[in-house]
């Protein structure tokens, strides 16, 4: 087992569709446990956080080594096998997984015994 565990967040606003969001990730990351947050807006209106932290996690990193061609766009976090990545939340609506470095994302963090896709 490579993967130590994968922490996945989403902050779904009001204007978004919380089943589509939640969709995506499943599409992508397959059956996941999510925990989802409701929280009251400047306005008044519901903002939604959604974690899902998966342990058993070397199909998730696969899936992600996959996609981007086993040269996955992460950052080194401080710790040792430690990695972050943040995907465009609406092109992983769309089914397209893409790498992004804006606020509308999905953040991943991921911890490791290595690099990330060669173990």
């Amino acid at each position: 087992m490579r993967c130590r565990y994968v922490e996945i967040s989403v902050i779904i606003h009001a204007t978004e569709s919380l089943e589509r969001v939640l969709e995506a990730l499943r599409n992508f990351f397959g059956p996941l446990p999510i925990v989802v947050e409701v929280y009251e807006g400047h306005h008044g209106n519901p903002i939604y956080l959604a974690t899902s932290y998966v342990e058993d996690c070397d199909g998730l990193l696969d899936k992600l080594c996959a996609a981007f061609s086993r040269e996955v766009p992460a950052s080194r976090g401080e710790g040792e096998g430690l990695y972050y990545l943040r995907l465009d939340k609406q092109a992983l609506a769309r089914g397209q997984v893409r790498a992004v470095d804006h606020d509308d994302v999905v953040r991943l963090k991921i911890r490791t015994k290595g690099d990330l896709c060669t173990g």
